[in-house]
């Protein structure tokens, strides 16, 4: 199913406002605590380039590393005498763990950030390597390279792809797809650096020097600069409060007019001259506190000069006056009761004004105690504002942005689409969770944790989010999670065996490694053009994948059908060009068939899904290896598991299609029960009538 709205519907919104939507997020209403300035603006450029710099640099490393373990897959089965299926394992863990490993990456990337995440990553991976020069048999090796080796290589990834999605919007797309290109030009770049390595040295020296490589991540990783919510001031409430009575009147603003209304005893209206005033709340000011009362209270009342200039109705009007005030400190304590979170905030600059007008309309200790008494909801001023450090803390957090793992232009989205402004739809995308909210973030974390009463709140939440298999129920996404699982099965039996199946047609081995360089190269391209097909509003990002996929699955078949150096280059790269899009196209295909809100739950369930099938794949290929001793069969296997992986994925329209139809007969019988149930009760009160 394509997207239906036009992404030129979206820009043409925001030029049809005449104004920069950054400048709508400096605007604050009454009602509205400024929440929005709460949310971190990303600048869609500027440093946000530097992040896309370093996110290329840690997906060449990660992936070029990841992909070219076929090259030395020959040096470990000859150093540790063991069979193909056995050591593939070692690579197969590599790749499957730092791609299972995406949920619980993500919660330590929502709490300690990029930054942090990604520099541990490149300590824990560097380790690994240079562990893995000590093993002395291949399940050391599987520990080591591969397990440990795969988790640092996860807490590098995810960071790197977050990061770029937390700095842009509007230029995603664009960014995005260049950092994601790193996979590919880190593949082409490391196949033949590995070669050379053995070369020169053996696997031990090769290893060594790829951990301190991979420790460079962690100076990539330093460049991921948390992004900070904007420090722009609000204007004071008292201020906000002033203008929009001044704005109910006749005449304009407080000193946009020479006269002003004033309201006689009998009900009727007088226009005055205006004296020149102080507008700043103070002693000479004709902006009494008392209007805190609402839009709803009586019109103010004369200044100080005003009623000294008429000392017949002095005495009435200071009793008006009088009663007036009590009337409008009633009508506020009220309105604080309905909305405690801001009473002790007003409370401190209602008496701080108080101080500078004097005693006249001083508010007492006791009016203060009493109010702060009443809205006892909200708890102590300590714990307000510990709560809205709370909520900017988590609202700053790179994963409370539904659509953060979103890789195409958030143009393209319906949710943005709707929306009145880019300010009001990243408000509508942070997700912060309802503990917090709620103000109960101390007891969310001691109930409903279960043996996990440890971790935070919001990390549980995060962790829940992206492993919620509930999501498993719904048909779309099970028929896409088992097309996922066959398409990884096959995945990656070209980057490990395709080398050694060159050489078993007496192609050098040196000439062989340049066909992951071809992959890579290749690969590069493909989702530069799969980023960019897709982007069009028209285009069905799902049929687009599921052709890549079913056109890799032919090349991947024909590999055994190779006799020659040139038909394993077009067979390398036809792989390398239509498999990118069964990466590249992930979240796109996601947010298409479930929404965003269902993008990061989906997102980690198919990690999850994709991993446990990069494990097991290799390993079943190289099996099949050592019982045939030849690489026919393992590679029209990975053929056809990417076969069935395209048939399913085709099938996911119709299924879907479906699954809505059923959706509404369940709504429409419902609906249909729901009438009879009322009709019935209404004939039997005109019985009973």
């Amino acid at each position: 199913m394509s997207r239906e709205d036009k992404t030129q519907k979206g820009e043409s919104k925001q030029d049809a406002k005449g104004a920069d939507p950054e400048a709508n997020a400096a605007e604050c209403d009454g009602d509205d605590i400024c929440e929005v300035h709460d949310i971190p603006i990303p600048p869609d450029g500027g440093w946000g380039w530097v992040i896309v710099m370093s996110s290329f640099l840690c997906n060449l490393i990660v992936d070029g590393i990841a992909y070219t373990f076929g090259v030395f897959l020959p040096k470990f089965v000859i150093y540790f005498n063991e069979g193909k299926g056995t050591v593939a394992w070692v690579g197969s863990l590599l790749a499957g763990v730092y791609l299972s490993c995406g949920p619980i990456v993500g919660a330590l990337t929502n709490k300690f950030g990029c930054r942090t995440t990604c520099i541990m990553g490149s300590v824990v991976g560097m380790a690994a390597f240079a562990l893995s020069t000590l093993s002395e048999s291949v399940a050391m090796l599987m520990v080591t390279y591969g397990i440990i080796g795969g988790i640092g290589f996860g807490l590098i990834y995810l960071p790197a792809i977050v990061s770029v999605g937390y700095y842009f919007e509007k230029k995603r797309a664009l960014a995005t797809g260049i950092a994601v290109c790193g996979s590919g030009f880190g593949t082409f770049v490391f196949a033949p650096l590995a070669a050379m390595l053995l070369e020169h040295y053996d696997w031990k020296g090769a290893n060594l020097i790829l951990a301190g490589i991979i420790l460079n991540c962690a100076v990539f990783g330093s460049l991921m600069r948390p992004l900070e919510a904007p420090k722009k001031k609000c204007k004071p409430l008292l201020q906000r409060m002033a203008e929009d009575k001044a704005a109910q009147l006749e005449r304009g603003s407080l000193m946009g007019s020479q006269y002003f209304m004033v309201q006689l005893a009998d009900g009727s209206y007088e226009k005055r001259l205006k004296v020149p005033v102080n507008v700043d709340p103070g002693v000479h000011s004709s902006f009494d506190l008392d209007e805190l009362a609402g839009a709803h209270a009586a019109a103010r009342m004369p200044t100080i000069s005003e009623a000294k200039s008429d000392p017949a109705n002095g005495d009435a009007a200071q009793q008006e006056k009088k009663e007036d005030k009590q009337m409008k400190n009633a009508q506020l304590k009220d309105n604080l009761e309905e909305d405690p979170k801001e009473s002790d905030k007003l409370i401190d600059e209602v008496k701080a004004a108080a101080v500078l007008r004097g005693s006249r309309n001083s508010v007492s200790n006791g009016e203060a105690s009493n109010l702060k008494r009443r809205s006892g909801a909200c708890g102590s001023k300590d714990d307000v504002s510990s709560l809205s450090a709370s909520k900017k803390d988590l609202a700053a957090r790179p994963l409370a942005r539904k659509d953060v793992l979103y890789t195409g232009s958030v143009t393209n989205l319906r949710e943005y689409q709707s929306q009145k402004s880019l300010a009001s739809y990243r408000q509508s995308i942070v997700s912060i969770p309802k503990a917090v909210q709620t103000g109960k973030a101390g007891q969310g974390q001691k109930s409903g944790g279960g043996c996990c009463t440890c971790i935070p709140e919001a990390t549980r939440k995060e962790i829940s989010g992206l492993m919620d298999f509930s999501l498993m129920k719904d048909p779309v996404f099970l028929f896409l999670g088992v097309s996922n699982v066959f398409g990884m099965l096959g995945f990656y039996v070209p980057f490990v065996y395709i080398i050694d199946a060159a050489t078993t047609k007496d192609i050098d081995e040196e000439t062989a490694a340049f066909l992951l360089s071809i992959i890579g190269i290749t690969n590069t391209v493909g989702r530069l053009i799969s980023g960019y097909i897709s982007d069009f509003p028209a285009v069905d990002s799902l049929f687009v994948t599921n052709v890549c996929i079913a056109v890799s699955g032919v090349a991947v078949f024909c590999v055994p059908f190779c006799s020659d150096y040139i038909g394993f280059c077009i067979a390398s790269g036809v792989f390398g060009l239509f498999s990118s899009a069964f990466i590249a196209l992930t979240s796109i295909v996601l947010v298409d068939l479930l929404g965003i809100a269902q993008l990061t739950n989906a997102f980690g369930l198919l990690c999850l899904l994709r991993g446990v099938a990069a494990i097991v794949g290799p390993p079943l290929a190289g099996s099949v290896f050592d019982m045939t001793q030849s690489y026919d069969v393992p590679f029209w296997l990975a053929g056809i598991f990417l076969f069935i992986s395209s048939a399913i994925s085709f099938m996911v329209p119709c299924v879907r299609r479906w699954a809505k139809r059923k959706e509404d007969a369940l709504k429409a019988k419902t609906g249909g029960e729901m009438k009879q149930l009322k009709s019935s009760e209404d004939a039997t009160r005109a019985v009973q009538t």
